[in-house]
């Protein structure tokens, strides 16, 4: 088994350690937690592909009119960073797959589309950055779907977020 290291903001990676339902992050911009928890996403992608894993890693955000307005692109960047997860994935304009078929990203809007993801295969985790508009409606619907898997699975809910107020 070959290891790598993933180099993180210090601050960052205790919340990446063990065991966990959710995991979170805030700060303010440039605090390098989004490019964080998009490699990280990717390198959790690897680790369940590798396992025999298939599933969804689903991004989301409340608001999302396009993928423009999506974690695409800095997902790709993240990917694109570390040389066994660029050979691992691959991308095209609107898209993120492992080769092996058995990873897909995929990008939400949880204003619009929460219904949707109630729809969506099995869920690996789901990261939702800019969380702080997220309203209590869309995590009523997101939490239970990441659980519905049964108590031999458990999908992970990671959150980021730049607070308006201290």
């Amino acid at each position: 088994m070959t290891t790598v290291r993933i180099a993180l903001p210090p601050k960052l990676r205790p919340v990446f350690k063990g065991r966990a339902d959710v995991r979170g992050a805030y700060g303010g911009r440039g605090s390098g937690k989004t490019r964080s928890f998009a490699k990280m996403a990717a390198v959790r992608g690897f680790i369940h592909g590798n396992a025999g894993d298939s599933g969804i890693i689903l991004c989301a955000r409340q608001f999302m009119n396009s993928l423009e307005d999506s974690s695409l692109e800095e997902c790709k960047r993240a990917i694109e960073e570390e040389p066994f997860l660029a050979a691992y994935y691959e991308s095209g304009a609107k898209f993120i797959k492992s080769r092996d078929g058995r990873i897909s990203f995929a990008f939400s809007g949880l204003d619009r589309n929460i219904a949707s993801v109630k729809s969506k295969g099995r869920l690996l985790l789901c990261w939702v950055d800019e969380a702080e508009p997220v309203t209590d409606d869309a995590w009523l619907t997101l939490i239970p779907t990441l659980r519905e898997e049964g108590s031999d699975w458990n999908a992970e809910l990671w959150v980021t977020w730049n607070p308006k107020r201290k």
